[in-house]
């Protein structure tokens, strides 16, 4: 293997026969001394060239090794101008002009070959887009030969290249787990969260600490501390969304004041709510960076120590209450009864409150000839819809002015009604005897719809194991459909393992039907009032739907906790008396289904539970 000897371009001026050559360096991170790196880089490369080459151009970054081509070269740092050295660009603009019809120089030279990167395959991918363009790629701790590399300098450079990549690898894991021992320590890493004072301590170590370095501790801010407080107050027994937290901070900055700038923002109140360290638990590696882009860590894989190393400003039950409350809230808008975008030309009443009986996916509105509906997304034409209920209806909807009738009938009876608390005893259970026995009815259930994915996920893999020729791209597509069905029924059966987890585990789930003489008794039209308002009801009471189109049933779930009677005198101090006609007007009874002659039927169902998490809901039957 060889390649050609350089010779000067054409267009390039140079003294003589001298050969140009393009300078290449780099160093990883501000945090060395980039100057002097990279001085001596340079000086190092014009010792090593042979007679008659000569430097014309200097492209050099300071950055990681680690990142890819595409994303190397295109930093701006007003660092450049201290290295005193001149710079005509990155590794970008090298292969930029490498790639020219008439590049300024025949080769390029660099210190070591683990300045070009140290990744293996990104190293050997510049080496080989510099060497299509005939420009080879020299190094001053290898044999340099302008007749061209030999199977020794070959072997020399991928030993190198290999050994540059895995010291990278071998370095992080262990900063990796340096950070994880310091963390597990109770020190804390970067700026303190909000609501926290970083208590600096003499470093452990007697040779750092007599270099006067230090450690952090956490301690509570007096000041900022109560304001986090509020907020997970806010987040998880009043369920209030991100932008109505951030407006009531700004509203009173005096009382709440801003982390940072002049004024709260929502993704200031998110990083807030979302920091685990507010439980008094170091936490670390929330995020991880991968080729330059930063990506969150799912929660089970964060490192927590065993047990409190700071004053704690929420509990972990109210902290994993929040965090339930945002996934819940993920879809519904954060003023109910608003449209969630400024574009948006309607909102939809009960969006995010109604899913499909058959396949549980939420239903989305849609706006038909002036009505509004509610319609199942599932897709009899996609082969995964089909697959996993080829029962279903190729179509399902329901129209929005028969559901808000029952559901303002449900509130006016069983949440609001004088009758509320007998209906109520009708539906719990009588006695332990007859929890135990609706808990362990779900119990079977929940093994069976296990026991039927564990089915279905075998017969799967036999399948995968039987198509055809690998070559076919028919076959290949085939395949491709029963993995992704595979993967389907590893989440199905993850959420049917972790519902039973928490059943088998709360042996006698707490249950509060007090709280329902809590709120008052109404006797109002629910009807009259605004929609916003009730949106906002149905966000202080949970509101979920659950829609049989067979039976043309709606299934209603609400909860109540020891914050719902406060929410709710709240929402009636804001609401105005309705100054229209009823927007439905009609009676109950005529309330018919699309297609159907019989009226829309409601199974009412409340759920009653205290503020306590580990409190869940009465079961629904399914």
């Amino acid at each position: 293997m060889g390649i050609p000897s350089p010779a000067a371009p054409p267009g390039v001026s140079v003294p003589g026969s001298l050969v140009p050559v393009a300078f290449f360096g780099r160093t990883s991170t501000l945090i060395q001394n980039y100057q002097a790196s990279m001085r001596r880089q340079l000086r190092n490369s014009q010792e090593k060239l042979p007679p008659g080459f000569v430097i014309v151009g200097h492209y050099w970054d300071i950055e990681s090794g680690g990142l890819d081509l595409d994303q190397r070269g295109l930093a701006e740092l007003d660092a450049f101008a201290e290295v005193g050295i001149p710079r005509d660009g990155g590794i970008a603009a090298l292969l930029a002009e490498a790639q020219a019809p008439s590049p300024r120089f025949a080769a390029v030279i660099c210190e070591e070959i683990e300045r070009s990167a140290r990744d293996t395959f990104n190293a050997l991918k510049l080496e080989k887009e510099l060497s299509a363009q005939g420009i080879p790629l020299f190094a001053t701790d290898e044999p340099i030969n302008v007749e061209g590399m030999n199977a020794t300098t070959v072997l020399i450079r991928r030993v190198k290249q290999g050994v540059a990549e895995w010291f990278r690898l071998q370095l992080k894991e262990k900063v990796w787990a340096g950070f994880r021992e310091h963390t597990l320590d109770g020190w804390n890493i970067g700026t303190p969260p909000y609501g926290y004072l970083g208590e600096k301590v003499p470093h452990p170590n007697p040779a750092k600490r007599a270099e006067g370095r230090t450690k952090t501790r956490l301690v509570r801010d007096p000041a900022r501390a109560p304001v986090v407080e509020q907020m997970f107050t806010w987040r998880a027994q009043q369920r209030l969304g991100i932008t109505t937290i951030r407006q009531k901070l700004n509203a009173d900055q005096a009382q709440y004041p801003p982390p940072r700038g002049e004024h709260w923002t929502d993704q200031s109140v998110y990083q807030i709510l979302a920091n685990p360290k507010y439980t008094g638990h170091m936490v670390w590696g929330r995020t991880s960076s991968r080729s330059g882009h930063w990506h969150r860590v799912p929660p089970e894989q964060w490192v927590w120590t065993t047990g409190p190393t700071h004053h704690a400003l929420v509990s972990r039950d109210v902290y994993d209450t929040a965090q339930q409350v945002t996934l819940a809230r993920a879809s519904e808008a954060e003023d109910p009864g608003n449209p969630g975008h400024p574009l948006a030309r309607r909102t939809y009443e009960l969006r995010s409150r109604m899913r499909c009986r058959i396949c549980h996916r939420r239903m989305q509105g849609t706006t038909r000839a002036s009505r509004t509906y509610y319609t199942c997304p599932h897709d009899a034409s996609n082969p995964r819809h089909f697959a996993a209920y080829p029962d279903h209806p190729k179509r399902i909807l329901v129209r929005e002015d028969h559901l808000v009738p029952v559901i303002c009938e449900f509130f006016g009876t069983r949440i609001f009604g004088h009758d509320r608390a007998a209906l109520l005893r009708t539906q719990l259970p009588e006695n332990d005897a007859a929890k135990a026995a609706q808990r362990g009815k779900r119990i079977k259930k929940l093994q069976k719809e296990i026991h039927r994915v564990d089915n279905a996920q075998r017969a799967q893999v036999k399948e995968l194991d039987r198509t055809g020729d690998a070559g076919d791209p028919a076959t290949e597509a085939w395949r491709e459909r029963i993995r992704e069905r595979f993967a389907e029924l590893v989440a199905e059966r993850k959420g049917y393992t972790g519902e039973l987890a928490a059943l088998t585990a709360d042996d006698a789930p707490s249950q509060a039907p007090e709280l329902l003489d809590s709120l008052p008794a109404l006797a109002g039209r629910l009807e009259e009032v605004k929609p916003a308002t009730r949106a906002r009801l149905y966000q202080a009471f949970d509101l979920h739907l659950l829609y049989n189109k067979e039976m043309h049933q709606v299934t209603i779930h609400a909860t109540i906790t020891t914050s719902t009677p406060g929410i709710v005198a709240a929402i009636l101090a804001d609401s105005e008396p309705p100054s229209a006609p009823a927007r439905y007007p009609f009676p109950l009874a005529n309330s018919s289904a699309m297609g159907s002659s019989s009226a829309l039927r409601c199974t009412h169902l409340t759920a009653v539970r205290s503020n306590d998490p580990s409190d869940r809901p009465l079961d629904l039957p399914r």
